[in-house]
């Protein structure tokens, strides 16, 4: 009788691990192509400065879709310095979903990533303010690959 016990409730965790990571429900399949592009910003990440001579100055970061579906145009400004860099998402055989993301404690400082199948945030770009210059950095590459067998 106890092993039959342990037997069942190995049985049914193997059930539950199975079927949460089969829900692939939320994922948009893959395009070469968007049939249209959006004009607006996709994403904004918008920090105030508060200065009062010029209440305008802000650090913001902006993602803009792009014709070919894994390409991102992402604009970045502080103060009056604007960057603007165009970089690609990792083809993962679904469309991932963009993201931005504020970085630790530091309100002007944002990573540019997406999130995978299991809804797991993936860092690809900085972009922060340091020492009153603007950066733009390369934080990580993916790809995917055949698993070994």
């Amino acid at each position: 009788m106890k092993r039959l016990f342990v037997f069942a409730a190995a049985a049914f965790g193997l059930l539950a691990v199975s079927s949460c990571g089969d829900d692939t429900s939320h994922l948009k399949p893959y395009t070469e192509e968007r049939a249209t592009v959006n004009p607006d910003p996709v994403l904004e990440y918008v920090v105030n400065l508060g200065d009062t001579l010029n209440p305008e100055w802000a650090f913001s970061v902006k993602l803009y879709e792009q014709q070919k579906s894994l390409q991102y145009r992402v604009l970045f400004k502080y103060k009056e310095v604007e960057g603007e860099k165009i970089f690609s998402y990792p083809n993962l055989g679904f469309m991932p979903l963009p993201g931005l993301r504020r970085q630790g404690e530091d309100s002007l400082a944002c990573v540019v990533g997406f999130y995978d199948a299991d809804s797991t945030f993936m860092d690809l770009r900085l972009i922060k303010v340091e020492n009153g210059n603007l950066i733009y950095r390369h934080l990580k590459e993916y790809q995917v690959g055949e698993g070994k067998k």
